[in-house]
């Protein structure tokens, strides 16, 4: 038997042996429960349970003017607690409950979890069905609202995320209003002075988050949980709004169209694309200590023969400049692949670099920002509908062909399951495929599945004489290009430019070419004379580039027709092989530690100013005390001048250096002779600093009586 914890309802009594109760806390989301009837009256009898109000009490049993999706859960509702109702011996037992329930699931299409939630919120409610949808219901226009005290903060967030501020905005308009009265209506400080100063008045920042090493109020990430200070983005909203007195709002993305599978296939050149993660952990080509984690593939396959024309390796995550790679990789020659992997294959072998007519892909990287231009190229582009993976059928069975385990063949070290069950290894242990070794077997997997054969009623009449090459899908393939041909295309030479890299129309300055916040030069740039005419003029350039490398680019040279490369100035992104994204974050963390420099600059000005004052205040207490009237004559000015020189003259570069460095052992005779040879006598107590000084000091009040003899 349960125990009561709560507040309960009495739902129904069994033989008078035992009472069914649920609770009906909010917090309470627990499943009916039985408890001893005799027991029950006990505690009744004995006043130890108290009736309570019903928290349901003014809740009705009609719902008015719902939303249309609550309407839809509304009849829902009725119909599960109807079948329930019907049946109340369901309600004694957690397991006969939990039974229907799911019988109830899969007859209506939703999720058990779902339904179980709604029938124990009419249990609670006392068999009311409008409990379900209570929160759709209209509010209580005199209900006291509670102002919100909990929260994070709304909005993009910031590329460093340990420097990310959660307070919400409800959190930090009092101080950035106060702030933008006090400092900047009234002392008239700069929107950055004034946040510099709100932090450190408002917040009570101590000295120490102003620090000059890693540790600081941007950069620690328990001081910015502590403090919860608005970040500058919020900080500079609020400013806006509170001079212009109004709220841009934004406009929804726009959004891909869906497509539809194609029914029937003509010939070679209908594709279709696909990434997958391979179930294998890599380790480092640098050693095989270290893991590296599992790879992407990608997976380009021809729907009319089944073979895969072209793949894609990478440690990257799967987005629009990989499948770009993949891309490029099926419309190329092969040759160059078997060459560089070291494999006995030729091009004849994988005869496949023509350009298809129709790609099919998933809602992924070809409706991204960076993928959604790529149909200008002529290849019409078709979409699948989302959680659709029937849709293209073809390339979902040749990445779980892929992957199947080849134990009969091969024992890949580091393989593990895709749905690990409890023990199972998960291939850390045992890695050691680096990428290259990976790709190397990935390519002989490739080669074995496009040599196996095809269904025997595929193969046309016309295709028999051709021998038992034609049944295997790289041959069928090859055999479609010839007798089925009409739906490929050839790459041109500059294909890869204009329609794989991603194109972007950037300006240019007489630094050179400025791309997604960096710039790129070369001497071709200059050969042009495009630099040059950036000067007065402006100029904008057609320029393709990889996200994935951000240390050059491509432009496009109309005189000759084609894309020369030009390099980032920045000679850190080259050392770095940085991506686009990784420099934004590199510069982002730049920006960081200058906001982080510049809020320790104020804090430092802002205690060195009043000593400076002081400073000039005596300053000006003191010549107001000195009642000789000064002289403008540029004869006593240049006489002041000289004897104030003469003043600040002292030996050791005027104080600097506070005493010679000793001599060794071995030159100190060679000083003693050259002292004799000038006949100057040095005791060996005395230094030569002492020495030179008595000298110096002499020769100095000579001077002296020069310069008082001249003042005569």
């Amino acid at each position: 038997m349960s125990r009561i914890t709560g507040a309960v309802r009495v739902i129904d009594t069994v033989d008078l042996k035992k009472v069914i109760l649920i609770g009906v806390d909010e917090n309470n989301h627990s499943a009916p429960f039985s408890f001893d009837f005799q027991e029950w009256l006990d505690l009744l009898h004995s006043d130890s349970v108290m009736k309570t109000a019903d928290p349901y009490l003014m809740l009705s049993s009609i719902p008015k003017s719902l939303p249309i999706g609550a309407t839809v859960r509304y009849k829902q509702v009725l119909e599960i607690t109807s079948k329930l109702s019907m049946t109340p011996n369901l309600l004694h037992t957690r397991k006969a409950l939990t039974t229907e329930i799911n019988a109830i699931a899969k007859a209506m299409r939703l999720n058990s979890r779902t339904i179980k939630r709604w029938v124990f919120e009419w249990l609670k409610a006392g068999r009311n069905p409008v409990a379900a949808v209570r929160k759709f219901l209209p509010k209580d226009e005199n209900k006291v609202i509670i102002p919100q005290k909990q929260g994070k903060k709304r909005g993009v967030s910031r590329r460093i995320g340990a420097s990310a501020s959660l307070a919400p905005a409800h959190e930090v308009t009092g101080n950035i209003s106060k702030a933008y009265d006090m400092y900047v209506m009234q002392r008239r400080m700069t929107w950055r002075d004034a946040y510099h100063e709100m932090l450190i008045a408002l917040y009570g920042i101590p000295e120490e988050a102003m620090s000059e090493q890693k540790h600081g109020l941007f950069l620690d990430r328990v001081l910015v949980e502590k403090y919860r200070v608005p970040t500058w983005t919020q900080f500079r909203y609020r400013c806006r709004c509170l001079k212009n007195e109004v709220t841009n709002q934004g406009t929804e993305l726009p959004q891909g169209k869906r497509g539809k599978a194609a029914d029937d296939v003509f010939g070679p050149g209908f594709f279709e694309i696909d990434a997958t993660h391979f179930q294998i952990q890599l380790v480092s080509r640098l050693t095989k200590a270290q893991l590296v984690g599992k790879p992407t593939v990608y997976l380009i396959v021809d729907i009319f023969s089944g073979a895969i024309t072209g793949y894609c390796v990478s440690l990257e995550n799967p987005s629009w400049a990989v499948a770009a790679q993949a891309l490029f990789n099926c419309f190329n020659d092969k040759g160059f692949v078997f060459k560089r992997l070291g494999l006995p294959y030729e091009s004849k072998d994988w005869p496949c670099r023509q350009l298809p007519i129709f790609l099919r892909a998933d809602r992924a990287e070809l409706v991204s920002n960076m993928g959604q231009a790529f149909p200008s190229s002529g290849i019409r582009v078709e979409i699948a509908p989302s959680m659709t993976p029937e849709a293209k059928g073809t390339i979902e069975g040749k990445n779980a062909e892929i992957k199947k385990s080849q134990r009969g063949r091969f024992d890949l070290p580091g393989r593990y399951e895709k749905i690990r069950r409890r023990r199972s290894p998960d291939g850390k242990k045992t890695a050691a495929l680096d990428i290259f070794e990976f790709e190397r077997i990935l390519v002989e997997i490739i080669m074995d599945i496009n040599r196996e054969p095809i269904a025997a009623r595929r193969i046309p009449p016309d295709a028999l004489l051709c021998g038992a090459k034609v049944a295997s899908r790289i041959g069928f393939y090859e055999w479609g290009l010839e007798h089925r041909a009409g739906y490929t295309l050839t790459m041109g030479p500059n294909f890869a430019y204009e329609h794989l890299l991603t194109r972007v129309n950037a300006p240019v300055t007489p630094q050179g070419i400025h791309v997604k916040g960096e710039i790129f030069s070369c001497d071709r740039l200059r050969e042009l004379g495009i630099l040059i005419t950036s000067v007065d003029n402006n100029v904008k350039i057609s320029a393709a580039y990889n996200p994935l490398f951000a240390s050059e680019i491509y432009f496009h040279d109309q005189k000759n027709g084609l894309w020369p490369r030009a390099f980032n100035v920045d000679p850190e992104i080259a050392r770095l092989k940085a991506s686009f994204a990784e420099t934004a974050n590199y510069r982002a963390m730049q920006n960081l530690l200058t906001e982080q420099a510049g809020l320790n600059s104020h804090a430092k000005r802002r205690q060195r100013i009043p000593v400076v004052r002081k400073i000039i205040q005596v300053a000006i207490q003191e010549k107001k005390t000195v009642n000789i009237k000064t002289s403008g004559a540029k004869a006593q000015i240049r006489e002041n001048r000289a004897q104030e020189r003469a003043n600040e003259r002292s030996p050791g570069l005027n104080g600097a250096i506070s005493s010679a460095p000793p001599f060794p052992a071995s030159d100190k005779k060679n000083n003693l002779a050259s002292d004799a040879k000038t006949g100057v006598v040095r005791p060996d107590n005395v230094p030569e600093t002492i020495a030179e000084s008595n000298t110096m000091s002499k020769t100095k009040s000579l001077w002296e009586k020069v310069n008082a003899v001249n003042k005569h």
